[in-house]
């Protein structure tokens, strides 16, 4: 085989700047989620706002499906200190990675140059928050065994604002502030996409 074949395939595989990409991103959402589960920002009873959700889309643009891969790595780090078992959440940890794949395959710049690359940034944050609450909704439902009314009714709805609206909002804050920081460090973007 050829020098060139052989870095060609060497470029393809799993490297270390993947794991890199898959550890910071657990890290980071993994503390997140488990700092939100003591200190909830709550109106009532309910969660107003899942700081989560607002890391997930950013996490899942600047190192793409590496970083979609943290998220789930981080949550189910954050549920094993807990004492949960991630076992019982297999539609909820698919959930963790739709919410950083969808925006992070579907938007691939370095800042938002126009207006329209905010609405489009914004859009696509919502289709991963919507379809991630749908399968947490379906989780629920059909492991915990939670009424249907319930997790579609109340909880599904409930996470439209305290899982899509907060990260709708904090999001796009988050990525004009950071992601020139993020491109400078090295740490982002067209090197982790593939």
């Amino acid at each position: 085989m050829s020098q060139t074949m052989k870095t060609g395939i060497e470029k393809k595989g799993v490297g270390s700047r993947h794991i890199v990409a898959i550890v910071i991103s657990a890290l980071i959402y993994g503390a997140i989620i488990y700092i939100s589960r003591f200190v909830p920002i709550k109106i009532g009873t309910a969660q107003a706002i899942y700081p989560a959700a607002i890391f997930a889309p950013l996490l899942g643009i600047w190192f793409g499906i590496w970083g979609s891969m943290g998220l789930v790595v981080g949550n189910i780090l954050s549920m094993v200190v807990v004492g949960m078992n991630p076992a019982l959440f297999p539609l909820a940890l698919l959930a963790q990675f739709v919410m950083g794949f969808v925006p992070g395959i579907a938007y691939r710049k370095v800042k938002f140059e126009r207006v329209a690359d905010k609405i489009y940034f914004v859009g696509m944050v919502v289709v991963g928050m919507v379809i991630a609450t749908a399968l947490v909704a379906l989780n629920l439902q059909y492991i915990q065994k939670i009424p249907s009314n319930v997790a579609w009714g109340t909880i599904f709805v409930w996470e439209q604002v305290s899982n899509t609206l907060t990260a709708a909002i904090f999001s796009p804050i988050l990525f004009a502030w950071m992601s020139d920081y993020m491109n400078k460090s090295g740490l982002f973007f067209r090197r982790f996409w593939l």
